[in-house]
């Protein structure tokens, strides 16, 4: 399995699952408006933002060519497994904000 690309579809994967987090969310903010729920908003979007710049940094190592692939093929299980993680972990909570 290629992790690096294995990565960015996880990085992918979250983006859409934060973006479900974050719609319902919002649902919610019009109901309560709340700090906590504004809070809400704003750490699942920049948890948006730290993979949309996760994808941007996998691209940008896939194309940078032979001359770094020793380090990226190093890194790259470490950065799948992060991920994954995440990916995990927003499953869950999207699961428990559907509730």
């Amino acid at each position: 399995m290629d992790f690096m690309l294995g990565a960015a579809a996880a990085a992918l994967a979250n983006i859409g699952l934060l973006g479900g987090i974050i719609a319902m969310y919002i649902q919610s903010l019009r109901l309560i408006k709340s700090y906590f729920t504004w809070g809400l908003v704003i750490v699942a979007s920049l948890f948006i933002v730290q993979n949309v710049v996760i994808v941007i940094f996998w691209s940008n190592l896939y194309a940078a060519g032979p001359a770094i692939k020793n380090i990226v093929d190093a890194a790259a299980p470490y950065l799948f497994a992060i991920n994954i993680a995440q990916s995990g972990a927003l499953a869950v909570l999207f699961w428990i904000t559907r509730k």
